[in-house]
């Protein structure tokens, strides 16, 4: 069982409320998600009625109104399957008979429980039946949320109940009036009909020695990555994160026009002319024993708005597959350019996130 990642202020909350039984397309409208994605089922406890939403997890969910604090807690889980889950009563209560251990999952005539490791708290004592006063206000009851990864017990592409005491809640995924630009697949990797730039190719690069001891050294900070390279200290940012108990690097450098007087490498200047000076940031990413990583979990926020990408040529790939990529192994080193969203504002303060991480940008 995972830790609790803190107490999230959904909007999610303040609709579940005001919903009747099978009225999936009511909350998908007043949250804005695409219907396919939600469904929910209402069980009556005791005498009181206990609604649980379940929301799929993949791109076209963070293209609705659910909260930026949401966002970031869900983002990390996009590409595993997994569904946000929201279970809440109209009293007020610190507690109530919700258990995760009774839900299921159906497909194909087959009914799977997930293992207790593939739950994750949001907030603190879902998986015990803790419940919370609605963030919205005591008029609007209490409840809870966590997110369940059910990994390889489901495909996607094939419709599957989530069921609660035996109650089903059915999903069909791009069944119900799915954004025509985007696609999900099974990879975790989104593509686009429209892309978001003009594509751009580059040759990977092919000689990586000594990065690897550079980005694994034992002072690894912007500070010193910045003076190694000889970079402008604005320019470079470092971020350490433990995915799954693992250790994730992450070095970022925005590509401005002083970077070609820098010591990243005369192949590498030459291979990312064409960005240099477009607002565009590169990130190198390594781990020193594994870790899992993905390029779409990346996301920029700014003026409290968050842009997600969805078309490849929001980047380019510096090291061969870097769009592909669902781990980096034990020192190897994977690269890649964040092109900025077209509304961004490449002249205005934006933060660069990995999942619920970021690094800011003056």
């Amino acid at each position: 069982m995972r830790r609790a990642v803190g107490c999230a202020l959904l909007l999610l909350w303040l609709v579940s409320f005001l919903l009747c039984a099978d009225s999936r397309d009511q909350f998908a409208q007043e949250t804005g998600l695409d219907p396919d994605l939600v469904s929910l089922v209402k069980v009556d406890v005791n005498g009181t009625e206990l609604t649980i939403v379940f929301v799929f997890i993949n791109e076209r969910t963070f293209q609705s109104m659910i909260s930026a604090e949401l966002s970031g807690h869900l983002r990390p889980y996009v590409g595993q399957n997994a569904i946000y889950v929201n279970p809440s009563v109209d009293a007020i209560v610190g507690s109530f008979a919700f258990d995760p251990q009774l839900i299921s999952i159906q497909q194909l005539g087959v009914t799977s429980f997930p293992p207790w490791e593939a739950w994750d708290e949001i907030t603190p004592g879902f998986l015990s039946g803790r419940f919370e006063v609605n963030p919205s206000g005591p008029s609007q009851g209490s409840g809870s949320e966590g997110v369940v990864i059910l990994g390889d017990l489901i495909d996607p592409e094939l419709p599957f109940n989530v069921l609660y005491a035996g109650q089903p809640a059915s999903f069909e995924l791009g069944s119900l009036s799915p954004p025509p630009a985007v696609v999900q697949e099974t990879t975790g990797s989104p593509t686009a009909a429209v892309q978001s730039h003009d594509p751009i190719e580059v040759s990977p690069l092919e000689t990586l020695d000594g990065l690897q001891d550079l980005l694994l050294h034992e002072d690894f900070s912007s500070e010193a990555m910045a003076a190694l390279f000889e970079l402008e200290p604005g320019l470079v940012q470092t971020m350490v994160l433990a995915p799954r108990g693992s250790e994730l690097r992450l070095f970022f450098v925005r590509l401005e026009e002083s970077v070609r007087a820098s010591l990243l490498g005369a192949e590498l200047i030459a291979t990312i002319d064409a960005i240099i000076g477009t607002g565009a940031v590169m990130v190198w990413a390594i781990s020193p024993s594994g870790a899992d990583f993905s390029p779409w979990n990346f996301y920029i926020r700014q003026g409290g708005t968050n842009y997600v990408f969805f078309s490849t040529a929001s980047f380019v790939e510096l090291t061969d597959r870097f769009l592909r990529v669902e781990r980096v192994e034990p020192g190897e080193v994977v690269a890649g350019v964040i092109r900025l969203p077209q509304r961004v504002d490449e002249n205005a303060p934006f933060t660069v996130f990995y999942g619920t991480s970021g690094v800011d940008y003056p």
